[in-house]
């Protein structure tokens, strides 16, 4: 069981999410409010923390078009924030189980369902931050922290920021009686793997009680095109084309499905 647990990224919906499972199973927690990209207060946080055994580092800048506009900064708080956490928590000399929130993105789309040690080849300059951060991790092990990379792929939730599919075509088709043959959704016909954002989170405490190490895809584990996704979650009445366009990026979650067995 958890003795504490310390959080970075608190503020995301995830992080809101994990939080109010750890109060329901009264388990203590630190948020880390400062700024990642400072080794010097990440280290004083664990120092003034001695009982924290569980980090969960989610603190990352997402939106793709965020991290597109200022790549610099991106690269600074995904990647070396990320350094700066794991460094920190091998200065603090404990046990330590770490994880990790990487993404999807670090894949190569294919027609298969993604299995953990498929190619890797980011589509986007976010999913190059965040498999940078994995290379490190794998290559720098320390026998006191066990690190636990979950491949994320597409969530949804109700409080998703506008800048996240779900909410943005929510907004777009959020009246159930409008008929819109003309709109065109810009790959539309791409497949993803989407999971509830609870549900999600509820995998990554799971996870993180059986103290699992190494890399885990964390999905549904089923195919459903953006506009079936449209369809089926947020207006089934709205007539929406795609442009042609699309890939398939959908996750193998056997291993997952085993390690929480």
């Amino acid at each position: 069981m958890i003795k504490k647990a310390g959080i970075t990224g608190g503020s995301g919906l995830i992080g809101k999410i994990l939080i109010k499972i750890l109060k329901i199973k009264k388990i203590k927690f630190s948020l880390y409010k400062k700024d990642i990209r400072n080794f010097k207060d990440l280290n004083n946080w664990l120092k003034n923390n001695k009982d924290i055994d569980t980090i969960f580092h989610f603190a990352a800048i997402v939106p793709t078009n965020l991290v597109n506009q200022n790549k610099k900064k991106s690269i600074d708080v995904n990647f070396k924030g990320t350094v700066n956490i794991f460094n920190a928590a091998r200065v603090a000399n404990r046990n330590i189980w770490f994880f990790f929130a990487s993404t999807s993105h670090v894949y190569q789309p294919q027609k298969n369902l993604l299995k953990e040690n498929d190619l890797l080849k980011p589509t986007s300059f976010y999913g190059k931050t965040k498999l940078m951060s994995e290379n490190f991790l794998l290559k720098n092990k320390e026998k006191k922290i066990k690190v636990c990379i979950g491949r994320i792929f597409s969530i949804f939730h109700d409080k998703q920021k506008k800048s996240f599919f779900y909410p943005a075509m929510k907004l777009r088709f959020k009246n159930k009686k409008q008929k819109r043959d003309s709109y065109i959704l810009k790959s539309g016909n791409s497949v993803r793997d989407f999971s509830n954002a609870e549900k999600v989170t509820n995998i990554i405490f799971k996870l993180s009680k059986k103290k699992v190490s190494g890399i885990v895809n964390i999905g549904s584990g089923k195919k459903i095109t953006l506009l079936e996704f449209i369809s089926k979650y947020i207006n089934n009445n709205v007539k929406i084309k795609s442009n042609g366009k699309y890939n398939i990026v959908a996750a193998n979650i056997s291993k997952l499905r085993k390690l929480l067995s």
